[in-house]
């Protein structure tokens, strides 16, 4: 069995699409909350409700469980790593992030501690560490921008909108992590995986509109009076604006993903075809 945690968000989501075409579906075991919506299962793997804060609870997941897919947040790994050691299971799959990399992530330094705790941990591990996900509704990031843009004709965009973004559709990570658990090569090696090419945060908002059929104006906005704007959004917090995600902003965010391809036969889709699908997604759950 392959136990997975995160199934219900976004990339899991594409994860148990990827194990319900191949016909593995019954191989799966997934760790999910007593709150957790399972409505949208055409058909249900093992279920096994717990919290993966509590290593009781993962341990009791892993019966008869040979490979572990840790999708859910990288912070909970040292759990799933006891856990693994207390039952004596070797091949774990994480996913962490490639903003571990980034000089303005706030928990750029813990996600580099927890990754090497991870390297040095005995486990058989893969580590794949994607750039910025979507995919659907789900999405925290990108479908945010759809959101705006299917409201306004008018864009702002922050400094120049030059700096290089590289995002990644969730249906590539979870045919990458899916590879990975079927490929021993990937074995003690760690994957950067992004979209298939960087794109200037400009041309990305243009994707957007396109993608909706719609014409885009934008409107530039001086860096400097966006940070001021910033750091009110630092005092009161409203989930779009804030000092890191500017500053992030001014950061190019772009990967080599060869070892992936090499590997795993990584091919992502361009951000263009990407784009679609997230918004047909968004239109068809009635968000826009």
């Amino acid at each position: 069995m392959i136990l997975v945690t995160g199934i219900t968000g976004l990339t899991g989501r594409f994860l148990y699409q990827k194990f319900l075409e191949t016909g593995k579906i019954k191989q799966l075991s997934c760790l999910i909350r007593n709150s957790s919506d399972v409505s949208w299962m055409k058909e249900k793997p093992v279920l096994c409700y717990g919290d993966v804060n509590n290593v009781q609870d993962i341990v009791a997941a892993m019966k008869d469980v040979s490979v572990v897919l840790h999708l859910y947040n990288i912070r909970h790994s040292p759990n799933i790593i006891q856990a693994c050691n207390l039952i004596g299971i070797k091949r774990v799959i994480f996913v962490n992030t490639t903003g571990m990399y980034s000089k303005f992530q706030q928990y750029a330094n813990l996600y580099k501690k927890l990754e090497k705790n991870i390297l040095e941990s005995g486990l058989d591990y893969t580590i794949i560490r994607p750039t910025m996900i979507y995919g659907n509704q789900q999405d925290k990031n990108i479908s945010k921008l759809v959101k705006i843009a299917s409201r306004l004709r008018v864009f702002p965009i922050i400094g120049e909108g030059k700096s290089l973004l590289q995002p990644i559709f969730a249906g590539d990570l979870a045919e990458a992590i899916y590879q990975a658990s079927q490929r021993d090569v990937s074995i003690h090696k760690t994957y950067n995986v992004a979209g298939s090419e960087p794109l200037s945060y400009e041309v990305i908002i243009k994707a957007i509109y396109y993608a909706m059929n719609k014409e885009v104006r934008f409107i530039h906005i001086p860096y400097k009076l966006a940070l001021v704007a910033g750091k009110i959004g630092d005092i009161l917090p409203n989930g779009l604006i804030s000092t890191e995600r500017l500053l992030r902003l001014s950061e190019d965010k772009c990967f080599n993903y060869s070892n992936a391809t090499e590997d795993l036969g990584f091919i992502p889709k361009s951000f263009y075809e990407g784009i679609r699908l997230e918004v047909e997604c968004i239109k068809a759950a009635n968000i826009i």
